[in-house]
């Protein structure tokens, strides 16, 4: 007689995803023989909860929350569907009817992430990437208040790149995007409170964004504001030191909270350096790791792996910003005339500085050389992305250590003109796709030179060096007008300064010519600082904030090979 077959345990079909596995968008399975935790809080050894509030089923009306299933709605409907009646959160009052239905157009926020993922993205990514790609297409993102605020100051973002012309793509139709940027913005300051009565990373990132937003815009005030609500939130959960984080945290949110927290201390060194900001975030005070980038499995088309570690470029470029920040200390300490306590035992060492972008700049990988044209694929693009900061940020950190040391003008200017020669060959969809940041260091090189020039006995070698290197940055930002209005505005507050600078070098040499009698001649004679001069720069007359009066903003970018190996 044979043995009776033993009977096959049919699974049971989990009718609703945990917690833990809902919020990744990976499928809940039954773990063998545990009836209380699935397998997937098994292997990560997570406790397996189903707290969340179910979704009713059945037919939806139109004008459906967010977190509807779009994947199973008819194309059709899919754009036509609606997020303004999510939580009930958007004030048709504050808006007009149209204004407040288009605020929640399933198409118009569908671009707006697009934009945000292609051009922002590269070199803030302040989001998990998976949480915005998968989540919004598989509804269920958003799907907390939180969530919607971070919707919202995504777009609001977004928007102004495109009112800009900052895009990555030629594809975007802009139109729609760009007569909603205001409404947007002013949806996500209205959804972003001022106060720390409910502290969460979900917060600190939001004032992150609007800093950034202001700083692509131009607003000084709002970089101010939010800069500052960041640094008098953050310390409450110290995210300046993850020994202190809580210990539950999962990886995913471990990387997001590092990618948070050197970005904004990216941010911090951006207006140091341009606004004049105290730095109050130094890198020397924190004691946080550097994010791994790729922690999940790919999961978006078009990326083939061999370009998914774009993270080690970002990481290199805060390698500079942190050289970048010993730089600016370095400059203000020589121009101080208030001695630190300690005297020179706390100054920064030029030398050194020049030494790590040197080793910074040896080590870099074969892919972050240079900047490839835009592809299809999407990692080997922000490889492009990190070059180009990585370029450029050696770059400014150089210029800035250049005007510290004694021959402070001729070493500016090799440096404006190598930075001006690599510019020439950045594919222009970076250019346009970093947009005003880069026009606005560039102009501010500009600044720089002409500040210098002004604080120099110039030879009419040293005249005419300093005036073809502020020619050449003239002509790359009028070539850029057609794109970008603050690349015309750079361009003409530049030809005037350099105007202004003609004017007081040919009235210093005619009044050096009325009190000497005759000319000096060859290469011996030389043009100083007059009275004549003031006033022709703003700031020109004394000390040295006119250097740092322009604004520089989110990313740096511009590729030269010859510095690679």
């Amino acid at each position: 007689m044979s043995p009776t077959p033993t009977a096959r345990v049919k699974s049971r079909r989990v009718t609703q995803a945990c917690d833990f596995c809902h919020k990744r968008g990976v499928k809940c399975r039954e773990a063998p023989g545990n009836t209380e935790a699935c397998l997937t809080c098994v292997e990560y050894g997570r406790e397996c909860t189903r707290q969340r509030q179910p979704k009713k089923r059945g037919t939806k009306p139109r004008g459906t929350r967010v977190g509807t299933d779009v994947s199973r709605q008819p194309h059709g409907e899919r754009e036509k569907d609606q997020v303004t009646n999510l939580f009930g959160i958007i004030d048709p009052g504050k808006f007009s009817k149209t204004s407040a239905s288009s605020l929640g157009n399933r198409k118009i926020i569908t671009t707006l992430l697009d934009v945000y993922l292609d051009t922002v993205h590269p070199s803030f990514p302040l989001f998990c990437e998976r949480d915005i790609w998968v989540g919004w297409r598989d509804g269920s993102f958003p799907s907390s208040p939180k969530d919607y605020m971070s919707l919202m100051r995504m777009c609001a973002l977004s928007a102004q790149h495109v009112v800009d012309g900052a895009l990555f793509t030629d594809e975007v139709d802009s139109a729609e995007s760009a007569a909603l940027a205001h409404d947007y913005l002013q949806e996500a300051v209205r959804r972003v409170p001022v106060d720390f009565e409910d502290p969460s990373i979900d917060l600190v990132r939001s004032y992150g964004f609007l800093a950034l937003l202001g700083a692509q815009n131009g607003n000084h005030a709002m970089v101010h504001k939010y800069l500052a609500l960041y640094h008098g939130i953050y310390p409450q959960l110290n995210l300046h030191d993850e020994s202190r984080w809580p210990s539950d945290i999962t990886d995913c949110d471990r990387e997001v909270r590092r990618r948070l927290w050197w970005a904004m201390y990216r941010l911090e060194i951006h207006t140091a350096c341009v606004l004049g900001n105290p730095v109050r975030s130094s890198e020397s005070q924190c004691n946080v790791g550097y994010p791994c980038g790729l922690h999940h499995p790919a999961f978006i088309p078009g990326r083939d792996g061999q370009f998914e570690d774009w993270f080690a470029g970002w990481n290199s470029t805060t390698d500079l910003y942190r050289v970048l920040e010993h730089a600016i200390l370095d400059f203000r300490s020589k121009r101080n005339s208030r001695a630190s306590i300690l005297g020179d035992h706390d100054r920064p060492d030029t030398t050194r500085i020049t030494e790590q972008l040197a080793m910074i700049q040896r080590d870099l990988l074969p892919q972050f050389g240079m900047a490839w044209s835009r592809s299809s694929d999407s990692g080997r693009n922000r490889c492009g992305f990190q070059a180009s900061n990585i370029l450029c940020t050696i770059h400014l950190a150089r210029m800035i250590s250049s005007i510290s040391g004694e021959n402070s003008l001729h070493s500016a200017c090799e440096t404006a003109n190598d930075m001006i020669s690599n510019l020439k060959a950045i594919p222009l969809e970076y250019v346009r796709a970093i947009g005003s940041p880069l026009i606005q260091q560039l102009a501010g090189v500009g600044h720089i030179l002409i500040g210098v020039a002004t604080r120099h006995r110039l030879s009419p070698y040293d005249y005419d060096l300093v005036k073809s290197v502020l020619t050449l940055i003239i002509a790359y930002l009028a070539q850029l007008k057609d794109y970008s209005k603050t690349a015309a505005a750079a361009e003409g507050r530049l030809s005037n300064q350099l105007t202004s600078l003609n004017q007081a070098a040919v009235s210093s040499r005619a009044a050096d010519e009325l009190s000497n009698g005759d000319a000096t001649s060859g290469d011996s004679e030389v043009f100083s600082w007059s009275p004549l001069f003031d006033g022709a720069f703003p700031g020109a007359g004394s000390g040295s904030s006119d250097i740092f009066s322009t604004n520089l903003q989110v990313a740096f970018t511009w590729p030269y090979q010859s510095m690679i190996p």
